[in-house]
């Protein structure tokens, strides 16, 4: 007789008939959950495909002003490229995004990594300086000098958490905001350093007089 017709067959079917529903209700979990967070990683995607300067603000700090993050406040300059006033819809961030293309490569177990293509501005302030830019041309400059800047791709690793329903990521980051600004922040950081430097060089040489 056919062992699967015993009383020990019917409850080994029977064993085999749960794995399997307990399985399948682990992967439709599985993928539920995947999709959500998926369809939140996008949200960072929208708001640059719109240049929507407060809900990109939002999205990256969670509040509607970047510097009372407590991390972020040690790096101020990181405040600088954000404006949240929807009537100044020319801001610095402004100008870069509507140029910058990002895409969700692939949702990890903790970290969403994005793709993201901006102008290049590693050498933005440099070029300023050399361009005797003033207050009166800085607007017409910045527009031109973003528009002709090739173009740079970086990837960056965004460390998020999902549970309760509830999704948070890391964007306040420097490497995720450099990324959008086409390494800017690293181009400004390297001025302040300058700067430093050149009024410690006075000090000296007052010191020295």
């Amino acid at each position: 007789m056919n062992h699967f017709f015993t009383n020990k067959g019917i409850d080994k079917m029977k064993k085999i008939k749960l794995y399997t529903i307990l399985m399948v209700s682990v992967l439709l979990t599985a993928c539920g959950t995947d999709k959500k967070i998926e369809k939140q990683a996008n949200n960072i995607v929208d708001a640059v495909e719109n240049n929507d300067i407060s809900e990109l603000d939002f999205i990256i700090n969670g509040t509607e002003e970047l510097a009372e993050d407590e991390e972020l406040a040690e790096d101020e300059e990181l405040a600088d490229f954000f404006e949240t006033d929807t009537e100044q819809g020319n801001g610095l961030m402004s100008k870069i995004i509507k140029h910058d293309t990002i895409e969700v490569k692939k949702v990890g177990k903790d970290a969403i990594t994005y793709k993201i293509t901006a102008p290049d501005l590693s050498n933005l302030f440099s070029d300023m300086k050399a361009g005797n830019v003033t207050e009166e041309n800085i607007d017409s400059f910045m527009d031109d000098y973003i528009s002709d800047a090739k173009m740079v791709t970086n990837e960056v690793d965004v460390s998020y958490t999902y549970e309760n329903e509830k999704f948070s990521a890391e964007y306040d980051t420097e490497e995720f905001i450099n990324a959008l600004t086409g390494n800017m922040v690293t181009a400004y950081q390297e001025l302040i350093q300058d700067v430093q430097n050149e009024i410690s060089e006075e000090d000296n040489n007052e010191e020295s007089n």
